[in-house]
């Protein structure tokens, strides 16, 4: 969803990488929560700032004598939309005086919080139109303000970052863009209940894993989602929060403490309802070269240096790497047989093929041995025509055979 800010100050700024790490420490010491994840580029300049889960990052770069700032807020709210504003005002840049491409809310030349507020309802008006339009037509599995990297599983007509929707909701949105207030984490001027509500649902829907941590990035994840979901309660006690989800986090945390023992009580008192988070379902992630696979949702990810995606737990892993293939003149690969026999050969003993409609791949199966532990691998390639994907998984449980040229089969391009 398309809302926000855009700012300009006129400046001829002599050294950019100093200017911007000025500005990140202006943000790192705002003391906002969450804590801003700040980076600035080594090779542009250019500074993210992530503010907020449930939004895109915030940018500041330089050009050639101006500063610009940009954020989109469309998806976390006008509470968000708000925040940005603050933070680019604590930033001590003479932003230039607002025109039409400023923000078209309004809220930075005029703070009219009713104008905010309709812009944000207006735009959620407009997007379930258009999504009810597909549904009608059939469509489902369509995602509403959610990362584009993956696409989750879910019952409901939409998914969005506070988990799915029915039609039945997107009906009632269609008559009254309010009842669609629920979908936004960050809608209200404050840091109330409703705040650290929306931040903790965010991200037991899209980033927790359902399993115990195994990175200390994890059970970093894991903290704080269950101390916003206690401030939320501490602010208001009456405040909606999903308790067996949040006992269950204290359970993979292994904690014991007073507030891992009232989440565990009133999850007990709380009625059966569908489960929290859509990693508990496979999750098929996009990936490099335009292809994608599903996996375990509640795998790790990271993107390592050279272009390699991994994802893994403590007992499965999946490597993957694409790449182009061209002739000695540069000309691309003329099919995807050529482009496969290009590849370098397995080094597993059972081969398999795979053909699929222009698809072509192999895989072949084999075992390593490490510290008395046996690792079974699958080695796999596949081509369509000049673009290549080369994978590997690794598995300890001879059970998850299966697993792995499921994974494998699951691969996609388009």
């Amino acid at each position: 969803m398309g809302l926000g800010l855009h700012l300009e100050a006129p400046r001829d700024v002599a050294d950019p990488r100093a200017f911007l790490e000025g500005l990140a420490e202006i943000i790192r010491g705002r003391g906002d929560d969450p804590a801003p994840v700040v980076e600035v580029s080594a090779e542009a300049p250019l500074l993210l700032a992530d503010l907020h889960p449930g939004a895109e990052p915030l940018r500041v770069e330089v050009h050639q004598k101006k500063v610009v700032l940009e954020a989109s807020t469309g998806t976390a709210g006008p509470g968000y939309h708000r925040h940005v504003c603050d933070v680019a005002e604590s930033l001590g840049v003479e932003w230039a005086p607002a025109d039409d491409d400023t923000d078209e809310t309004g809220w930075w030349p005029r703070r009219d919080a009713h104008d905010l507020e309709d812009a944000f309802l207006d735009q959620l008006g407009g997007t379930v139109a258009r999504i009810l339009e597909l549904v009608d037509r059939g469509a489902r599995g369509i995602a509403l303000a959610l990362p584009s990297s993956h696409h989750f599983q879910h019952d409901g007509a939409i998914a969005t970052q506070l988990g799915p929707r029915d039609e039945a909701w997107l009906r009632a949105v269609q008559a009254d863009p309010r009842a669609g207030i629920d979908v936004f984490p960050w809608w209200g001027a404050e840091r109330d209940a409703a705040y650290y509500r929306g931040l903790a649902l965010s991200q037991m829907w899209t980033d927790v894993r359902w399993r115990a941590p195994i990175r200390e990035e994890e059970s970093a994840l894991l903290d704080r989602v269950v101390t916003w979901a206690e401030k939320a309660h501490g602010l208001d006690p009456e405040v909606a929060l999903p308790w067996r989800a949040i006992s269950e986090l204290y359970e993979h945390l292994g904690e014991e403490s007073l507030r891992a023992t009232r989440a565990h009580v009133k999850a007990q008192a709380e009625k059966p309802r569908a489960p929290i988070g859509y990693r508990r379902r496979p999750v098929r992630a996009r990936l490099s070269g335009g292809w994608s696979l599903e996996i375990p949702g509640e795998l790790a990810e990271r993107w390592e240096e050279r272009g390699t995606w991994v994802a893994w737990d403590a007992k499965r892993s999946v490597w993957f790497t694409s790449l182009q293939v061209t002739d000695d003149q540069g000309r691309p690969s003329p099919d995807s047989q050529s482009t496969l026999s290009s590849l370098p050969s397995l080094t597993g003993d059972e081969v398999l093929e795979l053909e699929n409609g222009e698809l072509r791949g192999l895989a072949a199966f084999a075992e390593d041995e490490r510290d008395g532990e046996t690792f079974h691998r699958l080695e796999a390639q596949a081509a369509l025509r000049e673009h290549a994907a080369v994978g590997t998984l690794v598995y300890t449980d001879p059970a998850d055979r299966e697993w792995a040229l499921s994974t494998w089969g699951s691969l996609h391009r388009g």
